[in-house]
């Protein structure tokens, strides 16, 4: 039996229905379940609260969780599909009085952030029509902010959250345990060995686990397996090119470049065919922080755990 809301029937359809269910992520946990109490033994709204963290740590199951610990509607909106203060506007005069949750928050203008600011401040908004300037009350709603910039924030909005929360990210032991958990939930047999090779493979992070869950189901389900095998595993990362660490194909032929000797960023970009901020955003984060690769400037090496690990994953074509 599990405590998830209705029978899910696929991945996408799982949804926590509270803190409990969350794994991981304690100090972030402790601090909202204090913002809840605080609100229920002073009949006041939950605090706006702004969450960083980078993408996949599951910041949108964080804030569904603290809707439902409060007990109160929640409005998600992606940030980005807001382009001016009017659409602002119209989801500030239609949000009700639970949660608000911008999604990437940071990716609004910063006119538009600074029209937001200005509605926290006053609960009010205000409309300009030739020389007079109108104003029109919100509800009493709570304001979450997802962001994995916050940099690009602009600082008197970060000002006004009375909460920021910073999630970290997982440990092995944790993504094993969320990978259970989704298949308690839909019902999914595998072997117990399953969980802690979709762990080494999970780079920290929930979303990309959850994706090799589905990725491994997908062989045993084509193969007419009924429960899903590190051999399923194994046989999906090899048609994806996912390493034994979870790297992917563009972070494989890094390492492999790399192998030569020392070599300037730009000049890595150059050989893999990507910009610098593809490198920097998206390829190096898991490789400096598992201390495959250093960086000295604008060069990259590779230490010894990279060099280990490229003789691991010296079978798989890049």
């Amino acid at each position: 039996m599990n405590n998830f809301n209705d029978q899910p029937n696929d991945l996408r359809d799982v949804q926590i229905a509270g803190f409990r269910q969350l794994i991981g992520q304690e100090n972030a946990k402790a601090a909202l379940a204090i913002s809840v109490e605080y609100s229920f033994r002073t009949g006041k709204q939950l605090d706006d609260l702004l969450l960083c963290g980078p993408p996949g740590l599951g910041k949108s199951s964080f804030v569904a969780a603290l809707a439902s610990e409060r007990g109160v509607p929640m409005t998600e909106v992606l940030a980005q599909s807001i382009t001016n203060t009017a659409e602002l506007n119209s989801i500030l005069l239609r949000a009700g009085e639970g949660i608000l949750f911008l999604e990437e928050i940071a990716l609004l203008s910063p006119s538009i952030q600074h029209a937001l600011l200005m509605v926290l401040d006053k609960r009010r908004i205000f409309l300009s029509g030739g020389k007079t300037v109108q104003s029109i009350p919100v509800a009493d709603f709570t304001l979450v902010g997802a962001t994995t910039d916050p940099d690009s924030l602009i600082l008197p909005l970060i000002d006004r959250f009375r909460q920021v929360i910073h999630l970290d990210y997982f440990s092995e032991d944790d993504l094993a345990e969320i990978v259970r958990q989704r298949c308690r939930a839909l019902n999914w047999n595998h072997e117990p060995e399953l969980l802690v090779e979709i762990a080494k493979r999970g780079r920290q992070t929930p979303r990309i686990s959850i994706r090799l869950l589905q990725a491994a189901r997908r062989v045993s389900i084509a193969e007419g397996a009924n429960s899903i095998t590190v051999t399923h595993l194994e046989r999906a990362c090899e048609i994806e090119r996912i390493s034994p660490l979870g790297l992917d194909n563009l972070q494989q032929k890094y390492v492999h470049l790399l192998a030569r000797g020392p070599i300037r960023l730009n000049v890595l970009a150059s050989m893999l065919g990507v910009s610098t901020k593809v490198l920097t955003k998206t390829c190096e984060a898991f490789l400096l922080r598992s201390g495959m690769i250093v960086k000295d400037g604008g060069v990259r090496s590779l230490t010894q755990i990279g060099q280990e690990h490229l003789a691991e994953m010296s079978s798989i074509t890049v």
